[in-house]
């Protein structure tokens, strides 16, 4: 009597362990799945992330602005720009404010440009400040916002303050 309450002791315990078993191994195998859908997902992020944003255009705009050339400038704009300079503030075309940045940099020639700061928004926009350095020794700070336009990166809106 008692080896038979034993072995109905003993099947219970192994279908228990069985039942155990069987939900240990769906989960694993869920979260398996799951890592691998996520990981699948954060590698897309990732890459579509990489490619989204040219790694120069910030680093040439500096450049030109360090040379104060308002024609490598003026490549990197859309049609038109937001521009403040301590003579001129409005939205002007590109040609136009082309020709405020120029008159700009000859009343002011730049000794030194220097992005100190660099930034993204979630909806794909970047901006940069940085430090302008004239040879009359006056210092301004320099604001540049760019946005996605098509495939490329274009200014939107630049400020010497």
């Amino acid at each position: 009597m008692n080896r038979i309450k034993f072995e109905k002791v003993l099947n219970f315990l192994v279908s228990i362990k069985n039942i155990i078993l069987e939900h240990y191994l769906k989960t694993i195998k869920y979260l398996k799945n799951t890592i691998i859908r996520y990981s699948f997902w954060v590698i897309i992020l990732f890459i579509t992330q990489s490619f989204s944003y040219p790694p120069d255009i910030l680093k040439e705009i500096e450049n030109a602005i360090s040379l104060g050339n308002a024609k490598m400038i003026e490549n990197y704009m859309g049609q038109s720009i937001e521009l403040e300079t301590p003579s001129a503030k409005g939205i002007y075309s590109k040609s136009q404010a082309e020709i405020i940045i120029d008159k700009f940099f000859q009343k002011y020639p730049p000794v030194s440009f220097t992005i100190y700061q660099k930034g993204n928004s979630y909806a794909g926009s970047r901006f940069a400040v940085g430090n302008y350095m004239s040879s009359r020794e006056i210092s301004f700070r320099v604001t540049i916002f760019i946005k996605k336009s098509g495939q490329d990166y274009k200014i939107q809106e630049i400020k010497f303050e």
